[in-house]
């Protein structure tokens, strides 16, 4: 990976993080303005705050720090009523990140250990590696199948099968959502997809990484195709 696009996309990240609290801050000076107790509550409750910290690092009176804390607490109900009286437009007090695991900024910290959030891995991804065959996933996904276009009508001696193509792709739809559902399940297989161009393989690879996506998942899509008599193999493998 090109260092520089790493450091340009938590440039991104920065702006957008920034943005998103920016916004989020004006919101809540307004809210302020319309409702003046709850200014005096956060105030309230930032010396109460500051006052438990003072003495957990003086004296550690237990008892003390104690009955701050029950303060504290009334004081938030006391605002939680007031912005549930207030309705959806309390919600905007709160940045609105465009990822709720990593705030925006491209890492989680779990257990005093920090890892790259998906989505930083996944616009990473995009950009070194997807690109182009990234527009046309978003457009590709199971909303979008239409099975009309598989015919209704078994024919075993020109599909090897005693059942209709569309009673076929259901099946192999089936078997897709089975493994998205299972994804996480180091017991369940990878698939693979075989078969002739213009049967519905690229399309299926792309609904299966838009439900992993939706997840949260990181896919690196492309496609590794081998030419046999028009044959192409789409392999779906867990990285």
């Amino acid at each position: 990976m090109d260092n520089t696009t790493l450091k340009s996309l938590l440039i991104e990240y920065d702006k957008k993080r920034k943005n998103a609290e920016d916004t989020a801050n004006r919101y809540k000076q307004d809210l302020y303005e319309k409702f003046p107790d709850l200014l005096e509550i956060d105030k309230k409750i930032n010396t109460l705050a500051i006052s438990t910290m003072k003495e957990i690092s003086q004296n550690g009176d237990k008892e003390l720090v104690s009955n701050l804390n029950v303060k504290i607490d009334a004081l938030k109900k006391e605002k939680d009523a007031i912005l549930k009286s207030i309705g959806k437009e309390a919600e905007l007090i709160h940045p609105h990140y465009e990822c709720s695991k990593c705030s925006d900024t491209g890492y989680i910290t779990e257990n005093n250990q920090t890892r790259m959030c998906n989505c930083l891995k996944q616009r990473i991804y995009d950009i070194e590696y997807n690109k182009s065959n990234m527009s046309a996933l978003k457009k590709q996904n199971f909303e979008t199948l239409n099975l009309f276009v598989y015919s209704d009508k078994a024919n075993i001696d020109k599909y090897n099968s005693d059942i209709s193509p569309r009673e076929n792709m259901k099946l192999i739809i089936k078997i897709c959502h089975d493994f998205i559902d299972n994804f996480d399940d180091i017991e369940n297989k990878n698939l693979l997809f075989t078969g002739k161009t213009g049967l519905g393989k690229t399309f299926l690879s792309s609904c299966i990484a838009n439900e992993l996506l939706k997840k949260g998942k990181t896919v690196l899509y492309h496609t590794a195709s081998v030419m046999l008599d028009t044959v192409i193999d789409y392999h779906f493998r867990k990285i």
